[in-house]
């Protein structure tokens, strides 16, 4: 009698990690999409931004291997959280962005403008948060520690990626207004202090 029982408990088990597998490639797809059409390309491309999308596909592919083959987490409903989460800041930023995309990671332009309205009022870098709140989740809905080196991996890439972005606003005309802009925000989480507010450059 024990037996339908089991079999009733293993088909959920498998339906919630296939429900947290469909959320993932959910937010994947979005990410996908944004580096796609709403990103600027450079004629000469950027062998960073190249890195960056093979080691995601990576990570995602370790993350589906172990969502369907190794038990659930405990906190796979934080996980789900942090991907709905990652997705809502990652279309926030897509929106207010949406005049002014920005170019992908690495790339060598020129600022023009600086973006502080939206996301940007906060954290200066609003697509790397999303894109780590995502990775966050499926090393949460996983066991073991090779998601948390895939958060690890892709957040010292994203962090690399900031920095440069943020050396180049400092050799620009902006720099005056981008080092105020800078004191007043978070890099990926906020700060305590709210930032300023209006609009003028992009950062990721």
């Amino acid at each position: 009698m024990a037996r339908p029982y089991r079999c009733s408990i293993m088909n959920e088990t498998y339906l919630q990690s296939l429900f947290v597998a469909m959320l993932g490639i959910a937010c994947f797809a979005c990410f996908t999409w944004g580096t796609i059409r709403h990103f600027v390309w450079e004629e000469n491309g950027s062998a960073g931004a190249w890195i960056i999308s093979l080691l995601s596909w990576i990570g995602l592919g370790i993350f589906m291997w172990q969502i369907l083959s190794l038990p659930l987490s405990r906190v796979w409903l934080v996980a789900c959280f942090l991907f709905t989460l990652s997705v809502w800041l990652w279309a926030w930023a897509v929106s207010r962005t949406r005049a002014t995309p920005p170019t992908l990671a690495f790339t060598n332009d020129d600022p023009h403008f600086l973006l502080s309205a939206g996301p940007y009022r906060w954290i200066r870098h609003p697509f790397y948060s999303a894109y780590l709140l995502f990775w966050t989740g499926t090393a949460l809905a996983t066991p073991g520690l090779l998601g948390w080196a895939v958060v690890l991996t892709m957040g010292l890439i994203y962090w690399t990626a900031a920095r440069q972005e943020e050396r180049k606003f400092a050799r620009s005309a902006l720099a005056p207004s981008y080092r105020d802009y800078a004191e007043k925000t978070g890099g990926f989480f906020p700060r305590l202090r709210s930032g300023s507010q209006g609009s003028s450059s992009v950062l990721r």
